[in-house]
């Protein structure tokens, strides 16, 4: 049976070097790793991000036979520091995912841009054009920045235009990256999803999905740490916002649990539990096989096992880990 892992990533080692940031972006040698410093948040980059044929080896030990390849952080966390224009960044960037992808035919790339800049809207048609991407990977926040704003509304209105699939994944430095997150990995353990929570609670409670009632998005890690705060989106929806400023009144037109009929989500998160949960709300439909393999490097196996783990039908563990992907970005795959 075919696996589709849709949250992969693999990338060069030179794209800093290229925008003159080296320094910014690589760390200090760990053995075969190095522990970097972005921005006074301590992590470790493991070697398995950029080695691509150990990467193919251990995805296909695990059963894994095809991978949705991308680079989450790197345009975003480049421009940061670069004096480059983003564009050229991004450009860079989603060339060299091309590169990587085109090393093996069972792979399938998604590109970047930032969809805050409508200049970026001519990239994304290069992705899906000339350069054969799936979709698109956009950080949940562009430097501090989400996704809701008018500013990203050319974007948003391309993307349902075209039903382009939008996978939405944390950035390297995520909301709340000051308030003592330099401690414990909290910044990449408890920040990055709270960043993506943020993100689709912004989305939900503006509006924007009511205005763009038709877009095709994914959410990394089984949507953050939004279905924990659900239901507090929803009280504060139904006591309403009478008397409050114009910024603060929330623009939902329906019940903010209800827009999770929109989104789907991928399996990544370690925990059966919340897997479990994430079938639940979300549905066999909308949940797919993710792993996260590269900067997360454990055994793939471990996410196979956990779908193999569910209460249901061996149908719907087929839809989760290859049957809803190939759907939603038009992969051609044979059973």
């Amino acid at each position: 049976m075919p696996i589709i892992d849709i949250h992969t990533h693999c990338s060069p080692r030179v794209t800093g070097d290229r925008f003159g940031v080296a320094d910014a972006m690589r760390g200090t040698p760990a053995g075969k790793n190095a522990v970097t410093n972005f921005r006074c948040l301590p992590a470790v980059s493991y070697h398995e991000m950029y080695d691509f044929d150990l990467q193919q080896e251990v995805c296909a030990e695990a059963g894994v036979t095809g991978r949705l390849i991308s680079t989450p952080f790197a345009a975003e966390a480049i421009a940061w520091v670069s004096k480059s224009p983003a564009i050229d960044i991004v450009k860079a960037v989603n060339d060299q995912i091309a590169g990587i992808v085109a090393r093996s035919p069972k792979n399938w790339g998604l590109g970047t841009l930032n969809p805050l800049d409508r200049s970026h809207v001519a990239e994304g048609e290069r992705c899906l054009g000339p350069l054969g991407f799936k979709g698109l990977l956009i950080t949940s926040s562009w430097h501090g920045r989400f996704l809701d704003g008018e500013d990203a509304f050319p974007f948003w209105e391309w993307a349902q235009d075209q039903q382009v699939p939008v996978f939405i994944h944390p950035p390297r430095v995520p909301i709340g990256h000051d308030q003592q997150m330099d401690q414990f990995k909290l910044d990449e353990l408890v920040g990055r999803p709270f960043d993506t929570a943020m993100a689709l609670a912004r989305m939900i409670l503006s509006g924007l999905l009511d205005r763009y009632p038709r877009l095709k998005i994914v959410v990394a890690h089984m949507g953050g740490g939004l279905l924990p705060v659900m239901g507090r989106l929803d009280f504060g929806w139904r006591l309403g916002c009478d008397g409050m400023p114009d910024p603060a009144v929330i623009r939902c037109t329906d019940l903010p649990s209800s827009y999770l009929a929109k989104p789907s989500v991928d399996t990544m998160g370690f925990w059966a539990p919340h897997v479990r949960e994430a079938v639940e709300v979300f549905g066999v439909e909308r949940v797919m096989f993710g792993t996260d393999y590269g900067p997360v490097p454990l055994d793939p196996k471990e996410h196979v096992d956990i779908v193999n783990g569910l209460a249901i039908a061996p149908a719907d563990k087929e839809k989760i880990l290859w049957r809803n992907a190939a759907r939603f970005f038009n992969l051609d795959v044979a059973a």
